[in-house]
């Protein structure tokens, strides 16, 4: 029983193999990045219509994020340069937006200092492991729903809902913003100590497989090369 007590859960991640770079669903993930400018023309504008459009640009935005993944699959160009650009236009876009709502809707800077914190820190850890294990995490439900209650918050204040709409938004911001961060900690603590696990184990593995050997090479028969007629 005690061998069975935790269940193991696999750890997600994808290995660094190659950077395939020109495929349609990279590219609908810099298209994030591109739209953010129309973005800002649209909000600065502050009418109604402005808002719409912004609006309608966010919405693109989000379907860019939903059709690149999707498309990748669909014409078999998963690489490993589209799960590290696809992220970051994620964050680039939501900091440059919530930035833009800073100047133009009063969206509080604490907060946008929060989510830009969280979003750097996972970045550097991310580089990191790119560069020391060469493996990047797809993101979790907890990552999801970080970002779903991210994109409530902005089309609430890009429309002007009620402050208490804001307030109940802003509050889910923060539990999911600790969650995933949590979760995401928890995820590379996992990761990297069963790297070093078995890291540890095929090094004892290779010292009792050079100390078997060395045992069978010392009890050979002395005498197994000598002339087997004992002449001289």
């Amino acid at each position: 029983m005690g061998s069975h007590r935790f269940q193991k859960v696999p750890i997600p991640y994808t290995r660094i193999r190659e950077l395939n770079i020109w495929t349609l669903s990279n590219f609908l993930s810099v298209l994030r990045v591109i739209l953010l400018p129309f973005i800002y023309l649209s909000l600065f504008q502050g009418t109604p219509a402005g808002d719409m459009w912004a609006i309608a640009l966010m919405l693109l935005v989000a379907m860019t994020d939903i059709f690149d993944g999707w498309i990748a699959r669909v014409r078999h160009t998963i690489s490993s340069f589209g799960k590290i650009i696809d992220p970051i236009a994620d964050k680039i876009c939501i900091a440059s937006i919530m930035v833009f709502l800073i100047y133009l809707r009063n969206l509080p800077v604490w907060l946008v200092v929060m989510v830009i914190v969280r979003d750097a820190a996972i970045l550097l850890v991310g580089a990191l492991l790119i560069r020391s294990y060469k493996i990047v995490f797809p993101s979790n439900i907890w990552g999801k729903l970080f970002a779903f209650s991210m994109a409530l918050l902005i089309a609430a204040y890009t429309i002007g809902y009620g402050e208490k709409v804001k307030y109940n938004l802003q509050l889910a911001v923060i539990a999911l913003l600790a969650a995933s961060l949590l979760s995401y900690t928890i995820l590379v603590y996992r990761y990297i100590r069963t790297h070093y696990r078995h890291q540890r184990k095929g090094r004892l593995f290779r010292t009792r497989k050079a100390a078997e050997q060395s045992e069978n090479v010392s009890a050979a028969p002395q005498g197994e090369n000598r002339n087997p007629g004992g002449e001289t």
